[in-house]
Formats: C-alpha cells, sequence, structure tokens
C-alpha cells in the first residue's frame, strides 16, 4: 500500500512509497494536506486517491521490492495503472521520477521496465515531465556509512574509480515540488550533482564527517558482481538486484550535465553540504 499525499488547491498527489505496509498515519505532511493510503495494485483505490487531483508525483519504485513489490509488479504493472488512471481522470501533469540509467538495452531489469513506463508515460496523451536522477547520495552514504562505522572499511564496487554526478533526495524532491504546481511540459531531464565523485572519494568524504579512519576495503571487482548476482538472485533477489546495479558503477557512464535544470531551480547540494546537514544521521548509520 503506497502513500498517496493530496492537497488542494492545488491539488497534488504524489505516490510517495513503495513500502506495501506503510502506515498513513506515520506520514509527515504540511497543514493543508490530507493523507490518502492506495495500492498500485488495486485499481479502486487509485482511483479514489487521484479524486479531484491536478497532478501526481510519482516516486513509487520496486526496486527494493520482491515479488509483486518488485520491478515486475511496481514499473511493469502498478505505475502503468496508475498512469492510465491519471488519463481517465483528467490529470494536468504527471511528474514521473525514473533514473539516469533508465534504457531499454540495460543488463538491469529494473532500468529497462523503467525506460518502458517513461515510454509508455510519453505516449499516453497525458502531459507529464519525466525527472531522471543519477545515485542518490541518501541510499548511498547509509550503505557506506555502515560498513566504515562498523567495520572501519570501506565499500568498493568494481574500481572505485569512475565518476559519478551524485545527486541528493531533497534536490530531486525540491524539483519536482516545482514542477507539480505547473502544467505537464512533455519534458524529460536528467538530474545530477555538482561533481562527479569516485565511489573512492565518496568513502573519503565520509569517513571526514564521521571522524574516523579508513583502515581498508571491502572490494567487489566487476566480474565477481556479475558471478555472484544470477546465483544470489534464488535466495536475495533485491541484493542480487544490487549487484547489477553496483556494476554498472564501472560499464556505464554515471556523469550527466544538468546544468540546465539547476539554473531554472536553484543549485543543488555538493556531497560535502549534504553530509554536514546530515551529520546526526550519518553518524548513526
Amino acid at each position: 500500500m503506497s502513500v498517496l499525499d493530496r492537497s488542494a488547491p492545488p491539488a497534488i498527489l504524489p505516490a510517495i512509497a513503495s513500502d506495501t505496509q506503510r502506515d498513513p498515519t506515520s506520514a509527515r505532511v504540511v497543514q493543508g494536506v490530507e493523507v490518502v493510503a492506495g495500492d498500485v495494485h488495486d485499481r479502486s483505490t487509485l482511483v479514489r486517491a487521484a479524486a479531484g487531483a491536478q497532478a501526481i508525483v510519482c516516486t513509487v519504485q520496486g526496486g527494493d521490492g520482491k515479488g509483486k513489490d518488485g520491478p515486475q509488479g511496481i514499473e511493469g504493472a502498478g505505475i502503468p495503472h496508475l498512469i492510465g488512471i491519471a488519463r481517465d481522470t483528467g490529470i494536468e501533469n504527471f511528474i514521473y521520477i525514473s533514473s539516469a540509467s533508465a534504457r531499454p538495452d540495460s543488463p538491469v531489469a529494473f532500468f529497462r521496465l523503467k525506460f518502458e513506463v517513461e515510454r509508455a508515460l510519453r505516449t499516453s496523451g497525458l502531459p507529464y515531465s519525466i525527472l531522471r536522477p543519477t545515485h542518490l547520495m541518501d541510499t548511498w552514504v547509509e550503505l557506506l556509512a555502515e560498513s566504515i562505522s562498523k567495520k572501519g572499511k570501506a565499500s568498493v564496487f568494481g574500481s572505485g574509480a569512475s565518476p559519478v554526478s551524485w545527486v541528493a533526495g531533497r534536490d530531486v524532491a525540491r524539483v519536482a515540488a516545482a514542477l507539480a504546481v505547473r502544467p505537464g511540459e512533455g519534458s524529460s531531464a536528467d538530474l545530477g550533482g555538482p561533481e562527479a565523485l569516485t565511489l573512492r572519494q565518496v568513502n573519503e568524504l565520509i569517513a571526514a564527517s564521521l571522524g574516523l579512519p579508513i583502515k581498508g576495503e571491502s572490494r567487489m571487482p566487476v566480474g565477481m558482481l556479475r558471478m555472484m548476482s544470477p546465483l544470489t538472485r534464488p535466495f536475495d533477489e533485491v541484493l542480487a538486484r544490487r549487484m547489477q546495479m553496483g556494476a554498472l558503477l564501472d560499464t556505464q557512464s554515471q556523469i550527466v550535465d544538468s546544468s540546465a535544470v539547476w539554473a531554472r531551480f536553484g543549485e543543488p547540494l555538493p556531497l560535502s553540504a549534504w553530509l554536514e546537514i546530515n551529520r546526526t544521521s550519518s553518524r548513526g548509520s
């Protein structure tokens, strides 16, 4: 069950979670926002939630799920259902949070399915805006900080030497919120941060923020990631998917130029500033 926030006027309907057990009462919202529970697998709940809305911001994703809450169930079926409902109810802007890695020939099924959602949205007749963020600081810092704080080791996927345009989730949300109160532009934009840092550089910045030394590395070369992913899938499909994604750090360019977007919506946070803002939560990772 995804939690959907609805407010009026203007009525905004952002799908903000893929957690099927999310409790609507736990949602943190501003005054004047009504929280509505909906399930991307249940058309009737989405119809009820979308009623009276002008825009949908869809952030639901199956990358961290399995079974019906994995990519096939969410990107393959749930989001297309939501797009159809949005078209039927006359939504004025459908903002979809995709990925800069979404492409039809991706070796990761999750990203191929995200590309198919983009295609479905473009051909739906709906006014839309597609945002394609790169790797989120929020997700990776949590993962990397845990290894540094508990083991004193830097986690390195692939060579650790490929630069990535890491982006803060709050900056992606800021752009999505700004677009949600405007008519759909029929546009697509990659969203990357203001600097391209290698995984080793990210680990060094995290360690400095935590005030901890890095005593060694836990390395998983691309070959190992590719070999282990299919062997792991029958037991842990989420971990197997993450291994595939880790391999992409070295095998696909992870640098995007988003200067035109940030010139329009305000400059994004560099990783050092993000770490300073989130110092307390980073220490608790």
